[in-house]
């Protein structure tokens, strides 16, 4: 583990996507309904800002007036070529003619109205006006480089990354792709790469996507399929804080900076006048020369290359404070796989690290890494002592030795800024905002943590097979249970990725982890506890109201939903991909994942029906453990004698109350169940391991001569063969 005195400021996003794998078909993968995608952008849309261009702005004045002579030098010669270039030869022209002729074809010149293009041909022209900025920025970088003004470190090129038209049946992860473009991405390359347009995939190079409609008419459907995409952003690119985006409307351009909460978008700039396009060209000229952060990338997690450990790997810092709290310690991580990728627009996108403390030891992890957006109340408050603090009591606990992860370390995260460390907060990532960020419904103030656990096995969506699920499930329940009773702590988050498991030499076991959101328990059995990341598997009461205390049943009740989830999913190859081709049960369940809670709520009041659940798992969930266990839970949580069978909103909360007074006695019902699950489990999987040792000693013994296959002189195949003779 290596300590420094800063972080390294410079990142490499240049890999293909692929090289950091994140956690195949996760739960995050089901994406959202068209109306809840609506209702997303409606939620969280902030009023148009002057501010948000200025986010890329470089903070150092040398930069930012080398930025403004670029931009002055691209814009004059852009305007002095748009008037004359209807007579130039495009066959002779050269490259600056020839991008400047399709920019005239896509804005017009002298602020005339433009030409209505087709949506691939505005594509074109705007993948040349790309180009023509980069041009004159690589000469210009160039020149300033040679005189020891700029590293080549510090800049960048804006190009193309031109992308196939893609036609989803609904704004889904997953279309059916036509042969012409008509989308475009900005990316990032080093000075010495040509300036042209790419269409490699290359999705660590994306620095924004960009939407092209045909007339404004079109701006909200644009934004909606900017939206999608940009999610894909953050589950790929695992060093990603926020994120741009642009929509191009027939000569209208707007910028977007996905927030945690709020999606910021700029005024309207207008290409068809100069004074648009001079705010175009200022906009990617500061993309060009501004630090990675202002970006929307996490420079304390890095890309990097070696062929010694075979191939790419991530560095992630994670920061402490000295035994004076007076200076922030770094050390530093190395990962080869994301076990859990943020796949979420909006919200704490939690990210999973299988990590080591050396390169040659990635493939055997022994660390993991939790990296999260948590609500916070101020920038004062860190709760970094408080998650020790109660890690202490959990881990000082026998009933709870090796059941639960051990945490390492916990903290903030810090950005390496004007020579200090600052936190990295929503109020880092937007000055500007900040302020104005406070006046929006929905906007919160949320601090980047990071979080470090001794490794305890991976997350169960990971498992091969459905009774390793139930062992862990088992386990995990245990120390839930142990925890609350022996101190006095409630878990608060259980999820597919709360729950690990591990196979040993003497079989499989679960262990409880991310502990983030635990609290103390209340005189009354409650706990306050923040809300948890992800509406999936939120309990109906706490969809209703986020303020209500929760009890341990609403921990049981996510529970349910992570079983659903994780066997709608699958654990074959097969079962996966029928499950992304929405063949399985992922159309229900995305009917959970609303954006809104009462609509969320709405629906999981709806299906906890018993005969419309037990339909759910008939038709999706394949493999019984699962289905035994998640029908047993349903019926200890929703159906009891006092309960009714057809389960309305209304009836559902108001059972959900009524169990709390036999709270105790339905925890005690539900950790039988588990236990007996559990118990059936390890048979199943003792005689799966017995028959693969059978096969495996067979396979491994002597070499024996093979003979055809001769029936005996006295049986009837012997008499029919003789009598054929």
């Amino acid at each position: 583990m290596n300590s420094q005195a800063s972080p390294a400021t410079s990142m490499q996003p240049l890999q293909p996507a692929n090289v950091i794998p994140g956690e195949k078909l996760d739960f995050g993968t089901l994406g959202v309904r068209d109306e809840s995608l609506t209702d997303l952008i409606t939620d969280s849309l902030g009023p148009n800002c002057e501010a948000v261009n200025k986010i890329a702005a470089p903070r150092s004045t040398a930069v930012c007036t080398m930025a403004g002579e670029l931009v002055n030098e691209v814009t004059a010669d852009l305007e002095a070529r748009l008037p004359r270039v209807d007579r130039i030869n495009r066959k002779s022209a050269e490259s600056l003619d020839a991008w400047a002729m399709d920019i005239v074809g896509w804005t017009g010149h002298c602020d005339s109205d433009p030409c209505r293009l087709r949506d691939y041909e505005i594509v074109e022209c705007f993948e040349s006006f790309l180009l023509f900025v980069a041009h004159h920025a690589k000469a210009y970088f160039g020149k300033q480089i040679a005189a020891g003004l700029l590293e080549s470190e510090g800049c960048r090129l804006i190009l193309p990354i031109t992308c196939m038209k893609e036609e989803p049946e609904s704004f889904d992860f997953y279309g059916a792709y036509n042969n012409y473009p008509n989308t475009s991405e900005c990316g990032m390359f080093p000075l010495d790469s040509s300036v042209e347009n790419h269409t490699t995939p290359a999705a660590l190079r994306v620095m924004a996507v960009v939407e092209v409609g045909e007339s404004h008419q079109e701006l909200f459907h644009e934004m909606q399929r900017l939206a999608v995409r940009t999610t894909r952003v953050y589950a790929n690119q695992h060093n990603r804080r926020f994120a741009w985006g642009l929509t191009v409307t027939g000569s209208c351009i707007h910028a977007y900076v996905f927030g945690p909460d709020v999606l910021w978008t700029s005024n309207e700039i207008n290409m068809a006048s100069a004074s648009g396009r001079h705010e175009f060209i200022s906009l990617l000229v500061d993309w060009s020369l501004c630090s990675v952060d202002d970006l929307g990338f996490d420079p304390s997690i890095r890309y990097a290359f070696d062929d010694n450990v075979g191939g790419p790997y991530l560095e992630i810092d994670v920061h402490g404070m000295d035994e004076n709290a007076s200076q922030v310690k770094t050390c530093t991580y190395y990962s080869k796989r994301c076990v859990g990728a943020a796949t979420d627009l909006i919200g704490s996108h939690p990210r999973y690290f299988a990590a080591s403390t050396s390169l040659e030891s990635m493939g055997c992890p022994s660390v993991l890494i939790k990296d999260v957006w948590m609500l916070s109340e101020s920038d004062s408050a860190d709760d970094r002592s408080s998650i020790l603090d109660l890690h202490a009591v959990l881990e000082g606990t026998g009933e709870l030795e090796g059941k639960i992860s051990q945490i390492v370390s916990a903290g903030s995260v810090y950005l390496f800024q004007g020579g200090t460390f600052v936190k990295d907060t929503t109020a880092s990532v937007f000055p500007d905002l900040a302020i104005a960020s406070l006046h929006i419904s929905g906007s919160q103030f949320r601090q980047h943590k990071r979080t470090v656990a001794k490794w305890s096995g991976n997350v169960i969506s990971a498992a091969s097979d459905p009774n390793q699920v139930v062992v862990a499930i088992a386990d995990a329940m245990a120390a839930h249970n142990a925890a609350y009773v022996k101190c006095n702590i409630l878990h608060g988050n259980i999820s597919n990725r709360a729950i690990l498991f591990q196979e040993t030499d003497n079989g499989v076991t679960g262990v409880l982890a991310d502990f983030a959101y635990a609290a103390p328990v209340s005189d009354a059995g409650t706990a306050k506890i923040k809300l948890p990341e992800h509406v999936l598997f939120r309990s109906i009461r706490r969809l209703e109201n986020a303020e209500t205390p929760c009890t341990r049943l609403d921990d049981w009740e996510s529970l349910l939903y992570v079983i659903c989830v994780v066997g709608a999913i699958g654990f074959s190859q097969t079962e996966r991909d029928e499950f992304a081709a929405g063949r399985s049960g992922r159309h229900y369940i995305k009917s959970w994942n609303s954006h809104r809670a009462l609509e969320a709520s709405r629906e999981r009041c709806h299906e906890m029906s018993k005969p419309r659940f037990y339909n759910f798992l008939h038709d999706n969930i394949r493999h019984m453990p699962l289905h035994r266990l998640a029908m047993d839970i349903l019926e200890s949580l929703f159906h009891h004698e006092w309960c009714s069978e057809e389960l309305s909103r209304e009836y559902a909360l108001n059972d959900i109350t009524l169990r709390d007074s036999i709270e105790d006695e339905i925890v005690t019902k539900l950790l039988s169940i588990v236990e007996r699950h559990k118990q059936e489990a390890l048979e199943a999987l003792g005689a799966k391991r017995s028959t693969t040792a059978v096969v495996a000693e067979e396979s491994d013994g002597p070499p024996r001569k093979r003979t055809r296959n001769v029936a005996p002189a006295t049986s009837p195949m012997a008499t029919r063969s003789k009598a054929r003779l």
